[in-house]
């Protein structure tokens, strides 16, 4: 007795990047955009900006913007797509879930990401699952069941679209010791998701997640009015994907990671967390606190054996402190800190989509002194 709502496989003929239809939805609430400065003189030589874009444009590309040095050098959009849409992002969420993580700890919301999580879910009642961190959840080694993406496992399609999220989540078992083994899953992230919504709630007066999302990090930051896909509009969001966003609000997160937390003389992520989110974790070198790290290579990056899909990369990096946000089909948002680099890209899902070309391209053409050109576009807020 689970109400579904509609996602994209229920709505045939509609473009992946619409959104009305993942409803309800929770408000996130910008407090005015911050304009994105554009670049006078632009570090990547135009033919390999032009090389960039055709490859994603032959990987179902929706939307590519690159920054260098916090500052536009390209931006090109496709498919009825704008500066001002707002679209499907999926597992780009997981890593939002882990800034706002930090900015909790900044601010006393949470004490430690070391800490059993237990005392916020009185649904764990058992000791078994009384060990886990946040640690263990940010870092996928909670040792927690991974649900088949398999349509006919219904703990799945009751994660992806029932009103019982959160609640399907905290019935996954215990398979691992925690910290033991890396598997990347869904149920990690809404647990952690969950434990973040109460620790909220508890720590400021009754505050939704939606809400200190919006205050802390998405003002800060200067990003357009988004979405959460909730299991209902006062319940709890979907925290492993889920947030509709604009591709420029996805760069302004990414610079925020390469800029340590900071925007301009404000920190809204503890610096600290920043160094320990993209540090590799214990249980896997290539991935932090929901985030991945370009670096050591693997041909097929696995994300769990439950997921049937792997993710391609054809080269290692050009540099050995790539990290990057991955949703679903290609969507990235690639962070170079050696080279001031950011690259946000946003598509239709695309299982042929290949890791390095976007990095190593912007790379290999950027020039050791600047190249003086004349922008295509200015980019002040969005209306």
């Amino acid at each position: 007795n689970w109400t579904l709502v509609r996602n994209v496989a229920t709505a045939p003929g509609k473009p992946y990047a619409e959104t009305a239809h993942l409803q309800p939805i929770q408000p996130v609430k910008g407090c005015g955009e911050r304009a994105i400065p554009v670049a006078d003189e632009v570090p990547i030589a135009p033919q390999t900006l032009t090389e960039m874009q055709a490859f994603s444009d032959r990987h179902s590309g929706l939307g590519l913007i690159v920054l260098v040095d916090g500052k536009v050098v390209h931006e090109h959009y496709a498919k009825g797509i704008t500066p001002t849409s707002v679209t499907q992002s999926l597992s780009l969420n997981k890593s939002v879930t882990s800034l706002i993580t930090g900015v909790a700890l900044g601010d006393g919301t949470l004490k430690s990401i070391d800490d059993p999580v237990a005392p916020l879910l009185p649904e764990w009642n058992d000791a078994v699952r009384g060990t886990i961190t946040l640690r263990h959840l940010l870092s996928m080694s909670s040792g927690l069941h991974n649900y088949s993406m398999s349509k006919a496992d219904w703990p799945t399609m009751k994660m992806m679209l029932s009103d019982e999220i959160e609640a399907t989540a905290l019935t996954a078992a215990l398979e691992n010791l925690p910290g033991s083994s890396f598997k990347y899953k869904n149920v990690d992230a809404q647990i952690a998701g969950a434990v973040l919504r109460r620790a909220i709630a508890k720590a400021h007066n009754g505050e939704r997640y939606s809400s200190y999302l919006s205050r802390t990090l998405w003002c800060g930051v200067g990003n357009h009015p988004a979405t959460l896909w909730a299991e209902s509009t006062g319940g709890a969001p979907r925290f492993y994907a889920g947030l509709q966003a604009s591709l420029r609000d996805w760069a302004r997160i990414g610079q925020l990671v390469l800029d340590k937390g900071r925007v301009g003389e404000k920190q809204i992520v503890p610096e600290a967390y920043i160094d320990q989110m993209i540090a590799p974790s214990s249980a896997n070198a290539r991935y932090g606190l929901f985030i991945w790290r370009g670096t050591p290579w693997a041909k097929d990056r696995v994300y769990s054996p439950e997921a049937g899909i792997n993710a391609h990369h054809s080269a290692p990096y050009a540099a050995n402190d790539v990290a990057f946000m991955d949703g679903y089909g290609g969507q990235r948002v690639y962070i170079v800190p050696s080279a001031k680099l950011v690259i946000a890209r946003l598509s239709e899902p695309d299982q042929k989509f290949d890791d390095a070309p976007l990095v190593n391209l912007a790379l290999a053409g950027m020039a050791r002194n600047a190249t003086p050109s004349t922008p295509q576009r200015s980019l002040p807020p969005s209306p």
